[in-house]
């Protein structure tokens, strides 16, 4: 029997085609590949909110980098011998000029032994 030429068009836009036997056996494989696909897009848009999250806490952690070292200098800053003296200055405390004495104590082993 030969076919009309207008019958192919009128098979696969009719749906003829899917109520063959071949095709109902491949629709396992098809359903697995489709699953597969819908996977493989979530994994994608999850890897990019994963990126972005990353590239975020990045950004926070080069900021908290730049504070700490700006902060570090300004204590090392503050605690420098002149500035003290300049803040302790106007609270009414003066720098001594004297240089440190060691004082050192001498225990007295002989006088308290009893006998």
């Amino acid at each position: 029997m030969k076919e009309k030429k207008g019958s192919f068009f009128n098979k696969y836009l009719g749906g003829d085609v899917f109520s063959r036997q071949s095709v109902v056996k491949q629709l396992p494989f098809v359903l697995y590949v489709v699953f597969l696909l819908m996977l493989y897009i979530t994994n994608t848009y999850i890897a990019e909110d994963v990126n972005r999250e990353i590239l975020t806490k990045n950004k926070i952690l080069e900021d908290r980098h730049v504070e700490y070292v700006y902060n570090k200098s300004e204590i090392t800053r503050m605690t420098k011998q002149s500035e003290l003296a300049k803040i302790l200055k106007n609270k009414g405390i003066k720098e001594s000029v004297e240089p440190l004495k060691k004082i050192t104590v001498v225990k007295e082993t002989g006088k308290n032994k009893k006998k």
